[in-house]
């Protein structure tokens, strides 16, 4: 096991032992929302892009804590995210991603977030790591239609975090979802729903890739169940290459469950 494995394991554990003096800390009525979640994935896919290649899977960690609505009901969060692959040849593809947002509500149903991310890869040189600062926008329900879809806007500017790192600039996409209520049958859940999501990725050239406006389109559908303050969510995604240089043009396909712990 590498460090980085045990420094995201550390943190999850800490905030599963102090959890609660986390609430009990409270400025005000502040809430502090804490989740803890284990992902396994079958392919290491990012942004349309098979990362570990050879089809190999990932275990993903990941401690979200959020304090909503802190101040002029904007909600900050803070977020440790991990991927480690599940075979060996990729050891300098271990990551750790830290990332603080700042969302609000900007007007009925439509959500302002704005984020910096930093990528880091402990095993890799320190030229490997990347920052993104980055801003999205999500409508949760489009108007005038006969169903719930949502709409989501992003952009994430990429530079290196140290010279002679990779290529900088834009990565952004524009996905649409929505909800379908499954059926109170012995597999489902009362209350359950089917997550339906396409998302379509575009850049300007960053990381040596050609520039495209569409070089890859990912399907998903995931669902979720839920155990108390336990959640077990499984996936199956698809995604269609729209250009050469991604993947060698192929497609992809891959699912994955994920394990969550809402404190």
């Amino acid at each position: 096991m590498k460090k980085s494995f045990f420094c995201l394991i550390g943190l999850m554990l800490a905030a599963m032992i102090f959890s609660g003096n986390c609430f009990a800390l409270e400025i005000g009525n502040q809430k502090v929302e804490i989740t803890a979640s284990q992902t396994y994935v079958s392919r290491y896919i990012w942004r349309g892009q098979d990362l570990y290649g050879n089809n190999d899977g990932a275990y993903q960690p990941s401690l979200d804590i959020s304090l909503p609505k802190l101040i002029y009901d904007t909600d900050l969060a803070f977020n440790v995210w991990g991927s480690f692959p599940l075979s060996a040849g990729h050891q300098d593809g271990e990551e750790l991603d830290y990332t603080i947002t700042l969302s609000k509500e900007i007007y009925k149903d439509l959500n302002l977030s704005l984020g910096y991310t930093y990528f880091d890869f402990p095993n890799a040189s320190s030229d490997s790591d990347v920052q993104e600062p980055w801003i999205s926008l999500s409508l949760a329900k489009i108007p005038g239609l006969g169903i719930d879809i949502s709409f989501d806007l992003f952009a994430g500017y990429d530079f290196k975090a140290a010279s002679g790192g990779p290529d900088e600039g834009w990565y952004y996409s524009w996905g649409l979802g929505t909800e379908i209520p499954l059926p109170h049958l012995v597999l489902f859940q009362e209350g359950q729903t089917l997550s339906l999501a396409v998302v379509n990725w575009g850049n300007d050239g960053v990381a040596d890739l050609e520039p495209n406006s569409l070089y890859a389109t990912e399907l998903s559908l995931s669902t979720s169940y839920a155990f108390g303050k336990f959640s077990i969510s499984p996936s199956f995604n698809y995604t269609i290459n729209h250009e050469e240089k991604i993947n060698n043009g192929d497609e992809e396909v891959w699912g994955g469950v994920e394990v969550s712990y809402a404190f």
